[in-house]
Parts: C-alpha cells; sequence; structure tokens
C-alpha cells in the first residue's frame, strides 16, 4: 500500500531537484519551491502531484514559490497545467505565487467559481502573511 508523505520531490534529467511540495497540517497549506530548470512535462507532473496532496490532506491554500526557477513566466503560470477550476473543487481559495524581484508583479486575479484568489508577491513574507490572514476568515 502507498503513502502519501507530506512531501514530494520532483528531479529532472540533469539529475537535480526542480521542485518540492510540502503540506503544512497547521496552515492547511501546500508549498511548491520550484529551482532551475524543468521541461513542459515535469510541469505536468507537479500538477499532478499538487492534485494528490490537496486530495489526501485538507488544504485551503497554495504558496507557489519559483523565486528560483529560470523559466519565464509564461511557463509555470499556464492555467491550463493547473486546472484552477479543479483546484477550487478541491478546496483552494488562495494561491500566492513569490516571484523573483526581477519580475514583473502580476495584477491579482479575483476569486471566482473557476479560480481561487490569486495573488503575487516578491517576498516570502508578504506572502505568508497574506495567507495566513486569508486563512484565519
Amino acid at each position: 500500500m502507498y503513502t502519501l508523505k507530506p512531501f514530494k520531490h520532483y528531479w529532472n534529467s540533469l539529475g537535480q531537484r526542480y521542485c518540492t511540495i510540502r503540506y503544512f497540517r497547521s496552515r492547511k497549506m501546500v508549498q511548491l519551491i520550484w529551482k532551475d530548470t524543468a521541461t513542459r512535462e515535469g510541469i505536468k507532473d507537479v500538477a499532478i502531484g499538487l492534485r494528490k496532496v490537496i486530495r489526501k490532506y485538507p488544504c485551503r491554500s497554495i504558496l507557489n514559490d519559483v523565486q528560483e526557477f529560470h523559466q519565464g513566466p509564461a511557463d509555470y503560470l499556464m492555467w491550463s497545467d493547473w486546472d484552477m477550476e479543479g483546484l477550487v473543487e478541491e478546496g483552494i481559495s488562495y494561491i500566492a505565487y513569490v516571484l523573483p524581484p526581477e519580475e514583473a508583479l502580476l495584477e491579482p486575479i479575483e476569486a471566482s467559481n473557476q479560480t481561487p484568489e490569486v495573488r503575487f508577491f516578491w517576498h516570502m513574507m508578504d506572502a505568508l502573511e497574506w495567507l495566513s490572514k486569508q486563512n484565519l476568515t
């Protein structure tokens, strides 16, 4: 029997870890930490892994840290890969992206029946503070 751990690492063809998914029980939050590079197929693998985690554990928010991910915003913001409506159905209400400081901050995305509320930050602590405030209400 397979037991899902509260974290999972993903490795690229060079043997480098490109993503870690971590679940924080006390915050009911999933954190994705991206590093280096990943193929589009690798990004899809993470999206599938994310769905497994949020189905297994109660979760209201996602902290998506792409500060050290060396691909452009279009590569990791492919909404079709993440199935935003499916995330809402699984109970995800908030997503915070932590972008590299050289990236422009995108406009927030308001919550709807098809997408969680999404905000973009340059600093991890700002993203965590925003998520903490959302999860208290």
